[in-house]
């Protein structure tokens, strides 16, 4: 204790050069392990770097206005097919009167249109088929937040139908379309359960439709080129093939008794009875079907198919112009 207070300032200064020293070297080691986080960041950077030089392409300028071409290309097709997506124009006023206007002239044409090509429609109880839409030609008053999801279905179903008319199918069972309103449950056979989707991503609706109708392989091959070419988006989402039925109701038939089908090419296909009568042709006229001896000779025996179709409509919203900026008021300094 002597010791210390003779050198007491010897002591003091030792206490801080210890203390600087202690200091010191927990700097330095701060400054170590903050040093390695850095290259250890800088070797990742170069190795990225090194990856992106020796790349297939790589980002030079060339490429980046290559990109850059691409990319403008891409909007320019997408704003060419997006009229493929956009919903059919709708009427301006749409109300009530409106839309029964519009759904009786459509059911009438569709009804006209089928009876030119031939196809045999359901025959409901108490009228003509209502192509979904029995319930809505019933009511006197509808909510108006359904009338354009329902100007919407009227219209797919029409363009659906008709399509399906211009291919030469033999009948249509049913056509199947979402329910609007939360009293849209019977008739059950004119209803899907699934709903109209949209995609978060480019914001197109998804409208499901469902179509049975019975056909020969030619007809359906028609139908689907029908889908393919419309102006509207149909996609065939599934579709189910079973034996169908040759029963049909007879047709008048024509002087000739052809129903501008000849008898021959009847019998090549190998029609029924029943069947040949759809086509005005009598049982007992239908020439027989050609027989060859020959080994290995196809012989076309095409049969009547029951086609279930699942049809999706993909429709894109309108692209909306951007609001006008409202005009700025000029500031009027107040009278005194």
């Amino acid at each position: 204790m002597a010791w210390i207070k003779r050198n007491l300032l010897f002591v003091v200064g030792l206490a801080v050069a210890v203390a600087l020293l202690g200091s010191g070297v927990f700097y330095l080691l701060n400054a170590q392990s903050d040093a390695a986080a850095v290259n250890t960041e800088l070797e990742s950077k170069n190795q990225e770097f090194d990856t992106l030089v020796n790349r297939k392409p790589a980002p030079t300028e060339d490429n980046i206005k290559l990109a850059r071409d691409a990319q403008v290309k891409l909007d320019r097709f997408k704003d060419s097919v997006r009229g493929q997506f956009l919903p059919l124009p709708l009427p301006e006023a749409l109300d009530d009167a409106a839309f029964k206007n519009l759904l009786e002239g459509t059911l009438d044409k569709l009804d006209k249109a089928a009876d030119r090509s031939g196809v045999k429609l359901p025959k409901p109880e108490g009228g003509k088929y209502a192509f979904t839409f029995d319930e809505q030609r019933r009511q006197l008053q509808m909510a108006q937040r359904s009338l354009v999801p329902l100007t919407i279905q009227l219209l797919d179903i029409a363009d659906l139908s008709q399509i399906l008319f211009d291919a030469k199918i033999h009948s249509l069972e049913s056509i199947r379309r979402t329910p609007v309103n939360t009293n849209d449950i019977t008739p059950a056979s004119n209803y899907l359960a699934k709903k109209p989707t949209t995609n978060t991503v480019t914001g197109a609706v998804l409208y499901p439709y469902e179509a049975i109708f019975q056909c020969f392989s030619s007809e359906l091959a028609s139908a689907l080129a029908g889908f393919v070419n419309a102006k509207q988006a149909f996609v065939v989402k599934s579709i189910n093939v079973e034996r169908g039925t040759t029963e049909a109701a007879p047709l008048a038939a024509v002087p000739n008794g052809t129903m501008g089908m000849d008898r021959a090419l009847a019998a090549r296909y190998g029609m029924s009875p029943s069947l040949a009568s759809r086509y005005g042709l009598a049982p007992a006229a239908a020439a027989p079907s050609a027989t060859t001896t020959k080994p290995g000779e196809p012989v076309l025996d095409d049969k009547p198919l029951r086609i279930t179709l699942g049809i999706e409509v993909v429709k894109l919203a309108p692209v909306s112009a951007a609001p006008a900026p409202a005009p700025v008021k000029p500031k009027t300094r107040p009278v005194n």
